[in-house]
């Protein structure tokens, strides 16, 4: 089932719109030392236009069914984003990522979120692998992707540069054969 997405009875997964990007761009800036230090996009989102921009961006990969950016809400405010960096229907495989404000940290979000995209990937986009880069020094990251079962496949040095340094990430990779129908518990992310 596409998005949007009902976690519980307050918390909703939605693609982001054009409306939507004063309150990314004001959750980037209100928590610009603990997202840039990670995420390799969020540093380059210096101003509402380039929000914008960038939520444009994902709405016409999402029209080409090539991914998607969605806004993780809680009670109708904007706590991060679960994304699909990319769709390739070739090799049936993709990207994702999360991100969270870091007053949204430990509260389960983005395991669900996470959860929630690759049942859907699976599922409905019937692909074979799912794929995720996480910094190695981003524990709590690394921690929602081992504890949904993805493997470490390895490190890819260097492989970003974020902010202000190349950071090296570990890759992690899950495949649908592997993929556990009972969904593991969310715990603090």
């Amino acid at each position: 089932m596409q998005p949007p997405w009902a976690l519980d009875s307050s918390t909703v997964i939605r693609p982001l719109e054009a409306a939507d990007a004063s309150a990314m761009f004001r959750l980037i800036q209100e928590n610009r030392n603990h997202l840039d230090r990670w995420l390799r996009w969020s540093g380059s989102l210096t101003s509402l236009e380039k929000v914008a921009e960038f939520i444009d961006r994902f709405q016409a990969r999402k029209s080409a069914g090539e991914g998607y950016h969605c806004g993780i809400w809680v009670n109708e405010r904007l706590a991060g984003g679960q994304v699909c960096w990319y769709i390739n229907r070739h090799n049936q495989n993709c990207e994702i990522g999360y991100w969270l404000g870091a007053e949204f940290v430990g509260r389960g979000l983005a395991t669900r979120a996470t959860i929630t995209a690759i049942e859907y990937l699976f599922d409905d986009e019937k692909l074979n692998r799912i794929e995720m880069q996480c910094g190695v020094q981003n524990t709590r990251s690394r921690a929602v992707a081992e504890r949904l079962g993805f493997h470490n496949e390895g490190i890819r040095r260097e492989s970003h540069w974020i902010t202000s340094r190349f950071v090296d990430h570990v890759v992690y990779g899950l495949l649908v054969a592997e993929w556990k129908r009972e969904s593991p518990e969310a715990g603090a992310d």
